[in-house]
């Protein structure tokens, strides 16, 4: 951007000074009629010629090349008055020189250029302070009054109009630039604030997650306690009073009997440890995947005859153990939910895969989504743990009351299938 500035900059001042260069030349060489070396009023022509070559080939020259020709003819210009004792109009040109010195990259270059100028400037006026003879190109002063007086405005007008041209495109320009960064930094800043804003809320979800997780596992802890408290419990003390009883049974017959039902009452044991097991960490989806597991779980409830279950699955491959086991857990926890609080005798669930997302419809013909909703068990995850599970996915669920009655949920989370060893 710096470079495409600088060259606009010197194509434009260029382009200037050849059209002022012109009008003002012609009116030196006819204020230079009576000069005693005529030849001197050849030079400005010349320069003025060198100026419009030079404007007109300005966008075919390389930069710094063209820089240091512009430079180089504004010194002589400004060595030329000099020369005819015009220390004014020199010190113009020296600063326009001096200016367009800043336009190379290199500092020293500049300096150089400054140097020279103020070095040039300081030995012509010391030579006129000490009034010696400095005005080699003598031109009758006295008789070019007019003449110098226009000199001098249009030197004013060209210098100027250049001048003001530089400063007023850089101001400008950086100004632009000012308001651009202005409006960036008002863009990052808002951006930061959304930023903090969408940050604060991943770590509320996430800490919802994380109480959602601890909730569920203490869950888990209280189930099998309450399993193996409420099952194995009077079982194994079953099984110690008929133990005790069979030592002290005294007759043969007697102690058959107590051996068959305490053979009864330990297979029931067995029968309940596996059934704990089986919740604990279900070996079936594990070895046989999401379908297998909930056929399976489902078809026990079927054999109580305690409700009705109706299954609908649309085959599909694997996919993540961890993923199956959250949908896996989220059925089956709406299915104790239901048979614990809405009183309904009929469950129906669908799967359906539809490209990279597995739909589940849940539906039974109970109380309601909203009894559902209100009443809690404290043995229970509650609809919103179930919600952060199936979010913890990436997937959606939303509840709702079924068309005839009863409660109805619809889920969806993403599917990838994974590969089968």
């Amino acid at each position: 951007m710096k470079n495409d500035l600088n060259d606009i900059i010197s194509n434009r001042s260029i382009l200037l000074v050849a059209i002022f260069s012109l009008p003002l030349n012609i009116i030196i060489y006819f204020a230079l009629k009576e000069s005693e070396f005529q030849i001197i009023r050849l030079i400005p022509p010349c320069f003025s010629l060198i100026a419009i070559l030079l404007a007109i080939f300005r966008k075919k020259i390389e930069f710094r090349t063209k820089i240091w020709l512009f430079i180089g003819l504004m010194f002589c210009t400004a060595w030329f008055n000099l020369l005819l004792g015009l220390l004014d109009l020199a010190s113009l040109w020296f600063v326009m020189a001096i200016i367009y010195s800043l336009f190379i990259s290199h500092n020293k270059q500049s300096l150089i250029v400054y140097i020279s100028a103020f070095v040039s400037i300081l030995v012509v006026g010391i030579l006129m302070m000490t009034e010696l003879t400095f005005i080699p190109l003598k031109y009758n002063f006295e008789n070019c009054h007019y003449p110098c007086v226009t000199v001098r405005i249009l030197h004013f007008l060209l210098i100027s109009s250049v001048i003001y041209y530089i400063l007023d495109l850089f101001i400008s320009t950086n100004r632009t630039n000012v308001n651009n960064l202005q409006a960036q930094a008002a863009d990052l800043r808002n951006a930061n604030t959304a930023l903090g804003k969408e940050m604060k809320e991943k770590k509320e979800l996430q800490d919802q997650l994380l109480e959602a997780v601890i909730l569920t596992e203490e869950k888990e802890r209280k189930r099998i306690a309450s399993d193996l408290h409420d099952g194995l419990g009077p079982v194994l003390s079953a099984v110690n009073l008929f133990f005790e009883a069979y030592i002290d049974a005294p007759t043969g017959t007697e102690k058959t009997d107590i051996e068959t039902k305490l053979k009864g009452i330990i297979n029931g044991a067995i029968a309940d440890v596996s059934r704990i097991s089986h919740n604990i960490s279900p070996h079936i989806l594990e070895n046989y995947g999401l379908t297998a597991a909930i056929k399976t779980f489902i078809d026990e409830l079927n054999n109580s005859e305690r409700i009705k279950i109706e299954l609908h699955i649309n085959p599909f491959n694997r996919f993540e153990l961890k993923h199956e086991l959250t949908v896996y857990r989220t059925i089956t926890e709406l299915i104790n939910n239901t048979i614990k609080h809405a009183n309904c005798n009929k469950i129906e669930i669908s799967f359906k895969q539809k490209g990279d997302i597995i739909q589940i419809k849940y539906e039974d013909d109970g109380s309601g989504f909203s009894k559902l909703q209100t009443r809690k068990d404290s043995k229970g995850m509650g609809i919103e743990n179930i919600q952060n599970r199936i979010q913890s996915l990436g997937g959606t669920i939303t509840f709702s009351n079924g068309e005839n009655g009863g409660m109805k949920a619809t889920i969806a989370i993403p599917y990838k299938e994974t590969a089968q060893a």
